[in-house]
Formats: C-alpha cells, structure tokens, sequence
C-alpha cells in the first residue's frame, strides 16, 4: 500500500509512482495569498496540495474578476499545462493556508506522458474540476445569492476539513460577484438560523445539515463529483 500523505491523488497512486513523485518534489508550506500561477503565465512548479484551498481566479480586461473553481487536498495546481502549452487564463492563489509537495511542471510533464497510471488519475481530477465548473457556472447565473454563498462555503469546508475559516466580507462579496451588503445580510440570516457564526472576517461552520439544505442542488452534485474521485480501478 502506499504511504498516506493527505492529497487524495498522490494517495490513489501505486506505491512505486508515489515515492517516483515524491522524490522529484519539495513539500512546502503556503501561507493564504500566496500566489501559485500568475494569469497569462505557464509556471515552474505544480502543487499537490496536502491541505488548504486554492482559488482560481480570472480578471477581465475592463478590471472585473471572478473565481471559476477552488482545488484542495483531492488533486493539484497547475494540470492544465501538463495538456500543452498554452498558458493559464487565470491566477491561481491560496485562498486559505495549507502545505503542498511542489514538483517541477517539467518533470511532472515527462512522467504524465510517459505513465499511464498518472495520466488516467490526472484526467480523473481535471474530469471532476470540469464537472464542476460547469454545475457552477449555471448555479451563478440561475441561483439566488444565499443558495450561491452557501454552496460556495461548503464546498470551502469540504476541502479546508477545518470548521472555522479566514473570510472576508470583501473578498466573498468579489467571489460571488454581488455587494457587500448583500454578503452581510445573507450572512445575518445564516447567523440567525444557527447554521453558521461570523465575527471579524471568521466564519465558523455551526450545523453542515442545516446549510446542506439551505444549499442548491449544485451543491451535492459537485460533492459527490469530489466524493467519487479515485475509485474506479485502472484496468489494463
């Protein structure tokens, strides 16, 4: 069996792939913020994330951004360029602090091309990212803020498995592409209804169930994508 290191892919991996992987990288902490891939811009690195939620953001020309998806312990930053070369249309930063093993993009490159074992389990994840952003984008577009905010705070906890997070007004405000007001009253109400507490940028998550049903149905359908994950053997 191999070692158990906490990112759901690496563990998925055969032992002698895993200890492969693991000697080509570095593990390193990452402090919220920091930035993982600039927008427009092929990285030198790739991250196994361990723990902590990253979150991929795009910036329009005219200024505007929006998040697109969040990645955490089950998969890595960076497996769009291991596809090919062109380069990311957004930034990827920690939205909430963590540790990843960072490999070089080049040799994790070489070894996807090279190793099916990987390139299967790799496309699993970008399948699941691709699931997801799709359930996402019509969730934002057809869903009302309170359904949005409350998928989007779950699927955060899904990942961070930490019940209190580090969460800006401001910052949920850009994430959901609405006002600060209109975070703050949402955020009354959930306070309210005793699903969650919130104090100087704090959100602690008070009863799962109780958001789970104030949520939409996108949310179980990218929860069952992440459950899913790495289960189906790689047959021959």
């Amino acid at each position: 069996m191999p070692a158990t290191t906490g990112n759901l892919l690496l563990d998925a991996l055969s032992p002698e792939l895993q200890a492969e992987i693991l000697s080509l990288g570095r593990a390193i902490d990452l402090p919220s913020r920091t930035v993982l891939h600039e927008q427009g811009e092929r990285s030198t690195y790739v991250y196994f994330l361990y723990s902590g939620v990253a979150s991929v953001v795009v910036t329009m020309a005219e200024g505007g951004s929006a998040e697109v998806c969040l990645t955490g312990h089950e998969g890595l930053v960076g497996a769009l360029q291991l596809l090919g070369p062109a380069p990311p249309p957004s930034q990827c930063y920690m939205l909430l602090p963590g540790s990843a093993l960072r490999v070089r993009s080049e040799e994790l490159s070489q070894l996807f091309l090279n190793t099916r074992e990987l390139r299967v389990r790799i496309l699993e994840f970008l399948q699941h990212q691709g699931i997801c952003l799709e359930q996402t984008t019509a969730c934002n577009k057809l869903h009302e803020t309170e359904q949005r905010m409350v998928r989007w705070l779950l699927l955060c906890h899904d990942r961070f498995r930490q019940d209190t997070m580090t969460l800006t007004q401001e910052f949920m405000a850009s994430i959901l592409g609405t006002r600060r007001t209109t975070v703050t009253m949402v955020a009354g109400s959930l306070q309210e209804r005793g699903m969650i507490s919130y104090r100087r940028g704090r959100i602690t998550i008070l009863s799962h169930q109780e958001l789970e049903k104030a949520a939409c149905h996108c949310y179980r359908v990218c929860s069952d994508a992440l459950h899913n994950l790495y289960r189906h053997p790689i047959t021959p």
